[in-house]
This record gives C-alpha cells, sequence and structure tokens, in this order.
C-alpha cells in the first residue's frame, strides 16, 4: 500500500511541474530589440540591502537587474511604467517598487535609476546633469 501511494505521489509531483509557471529566462526578451530605449540602473547606496530587482515595463517582467549593473529596455515610443519587485525570502512572495512614468522618443535615450534609501526604494527618472 505504502508502494502505490509513493507512486501516485510522484507521478503528481511531476505531472504538477509540467504546470508550473516558467521563468521569464524561458520566453523571448520582448523588450530586446524596439525604436526607443530606456537605460535602467541599480544605484548602489548603503541603505541597499544587496537584492536583485525583477523590472517590469507597463506590468510585464523585463527581466533581472542585478545590483550595481544597468539594463538596456528597448521600447515603443510613447508613455511607459518602469517599475519592479523584489522576491521575499524563501521565494513566497514579494515586495512591489512603484513604477515611474516616461515618454520615450527615438531621438534620445532615457534614464532610469532604482535606488533604495533610508530603506525606502524608488525608481526616478533622470537626465546626465542630475548624475
Amino acid at each position: 500500500m505504502r508502494y502505490r501511494f509513493t507512486l501516485a505521489a510522484i507521478t503528481a509531483a511531476t505531472l504538477l511541474a509540467g504546470c508550473a509557471k516558467h521563468s521569464s529566462k524561458d520566453a523571448p526578451n520582448e523588450f530586446a530589440a524596439g525604436p526607443t530605449q530606456i537605460n535602467v540602473s541599480h544605484i548602489v547606496t548603503r541603505a541597499d540591502d544587496g537584492s536583485n530587482v525583477y523590472l517590469t515595463v507597463d506590468g510585464k517582467d523585463a527581466g533581472e537587474l542585478l545590483n550595481g549593473d544597468s539594463m538596456l529596455i528597448h521600447v515603443p515610443a510613447g508613455k511607459h511604467k518602469i517599475g519592479g519587485y523584489v522576491p521575499t525570502l524563501f521565494g513566497l512572495g514579494r515586495v512591489t517598487i512603484a513604477p515611474v512614468e516616461v515618454t520615450t522618443s527615438p531621438e534620445n535615450v532615457k534614464k532610469v535609476a532604482y535606488s533604495v534609501t533610508r530603506n525606502q526604494a524608488s525608481f526616478a527618472e533622470h537626465d546626465d546633469a542630475q548624475g
């Protein structure tokens, strides 16, 4: 009897694993090509805990932004919301970071910075004069 239960449990786990959500790395990156660009940087601060941020563009996953790195995102011209989230311990949930709205055009690259100050994580648009 125990053998049957074990076999049934393994079979069920195998079948359910096939139904599991696949990571964004499995899907083609829809933000790899487009007429306008957004450069998103992860600015390291003393308040930062070193967590990697998962970027979202208009609510869709765009990729993982490693601590201290930058990512170039290609999107159609127009308004877009650049935000993200950080998975919680053991991946049981996530902490969402409010998005910033940027308007892109083919003439220039928009720059967005993610940083943590006084335990407050945020995205902000900036230009070369600001930093």
